[in-house]
């Protein structure tokens, strides 16, 4: 079990982020640094690495550099019109099979649809095509968790760790699913890894609260979540009921 003590150093450690930026391209990206949003519900689903600018088309600049096909489809994604976006990209990708630009887009007009079953083919494909790319793996690795495949889950995010052992969001998806699991030193063991490759990463620090909360570690639990909300303020509106809940349930300084 982590010792107070330890937990303090990791709380005080600001180290700057080493961990390998995601393979990107001048037009499609995974964004996944807004990892560990709530699916819904925070006890009966794991909190899973969400993919909320997935494959986002870029600015203008950026967008001007596309095939003229993809122009229609990248305007309908930029005006939120998800499903015209996706069937044009179906059909260009019927018409060419390892596009991969068009894979990615088709991937990402899918997620903004929440359409998991439709994107994981296409994200398969991805991976089929770019041995290279850790990120879609970390995709395959939310979207079979979103379906309740937590198995593939996991060997999804493993195979993201073997393309690039320093995918931290891959850790992050491992120690959810852990967590759920009520598999508890598995999960601090995937959390310290995080650490290490990241300290000012925040979402760590939610999963660290949640586990050190259900291993009866009260105090260093509320450490946890204001770490978190000290180094991203932003993740309180989304978790603040977390600590909220310790503090009052255990009779915490808040």
């Amino acid at each position: 079990m982590p010792s107070s003590s330890g937990l303090n150093d990791a709380f005080d450690t600001r180290l700057r982020f080493k961990g390998t930026p995601l393979k990107r391209t001048a037009m499609f990206a995974f964004i996944l640094s807004g990892l560990l949003l709530h699916a819904s519900g925070l006890e009966s689903n794991p909190i899973v690495p969400a993919l909320e600018d997935s494959l986002y088309i870029a600015a203008d600049s950026a967008a001007t550099l596309l095939a003229p096909e993809l122009h229609v489809a990248a305007a309908a994604m930029e005006a939120g019109d998800y499903s015209l976006a996706a069937a044009k990209l179906k059909a260009l990708a019927r018409h060419d099979t390892a596009n991969v630009g068009v894979l990615r887009m088709l991937a990402s007009a899918y997620l903004r649809q929440v359409a998991y079953a439709s994107a994981i083919p296409v994200c398969e494909r991805i991976a089929a095509l770019d041995s290279t790319d850790s990120g879609v793996r970390v995709a395959l690795g939310f979207l079979h968790g979103k379906m309740g495949y937590l198995d593939r889950s996991l060997v999804a995010y493993r195979d993201a760790i073997g393309v690039n052992a320093e995918t931290v969001q891959a850790y992050q998806g491992l120690g959810w699913i852990h967590l759920q699991r009520r598999e508890l030193q598995e999960a601090m063991n995937m959390i310290a890894k995080s650490t290490e490759l990241a300290p000012e990463y925040a979402p760590n620090y939610v999963l660290m609260g949640r586990v050190l909360t259900a291993q009866g570690f009260y105090e260093d639990a509320r450490q946890a979540f204001q770490t978190a909300f000290r180094l991203e303020p932003g993740l309180r509106g989304q978790y603040g009921i977390l600590l909220q809940e310790l503090v009052l349930r255990h009779g915490l300084e808040p």
